[in-house]
């Protein structure tokens, strides 16, 4: 009986946040009860400094123009009219694909 009124806390404290189990020795049902949060508040904090492969191709914007500080005699020599895009958004060819199956 003392495990049906007591809450276990395994894991990490941020894993049991997530879950809604938090502190304090609440029975379930009173987290069933409690609003939903909205998605665009989440219960943890997110990483400072995340460079995954969707947040760089977040970045990505198709149609830009170059900056104007790059208009300068320094950068003429690398400066591209039409950008390259991501090679995670190039379709591989024919030869690249069947590479890839052997």
């Amino acid at each position: 009986r003392m495990a049906e009124t007591q809450t276990l806390n395994f894991g990490p404290e941020w894993l049991r946040a997530l879950s809604g189990g938090g502190h304090g020795g609440g029975s379930s049902s009173s987290v069933a009860t409690s609003p939903p949060l909205s998605p665009a508040l989440p219960k943890y904090k997110l990483a400072d400094y995340r460079y995954g492969r969707e947040e760089m191709l977040a970045l990505y914007v198709k149609d830009r123009e170059i900056p104007v500080d790059l208009h300068d005699k320094d950068f003429l020599p690398i400066l591209q009219e039409e950008p390259l895009p991501p090679l995670a958004l190039v379709a591989f060819t024919e030869e690249e694909q069947g590479r890839q199956k052997v």
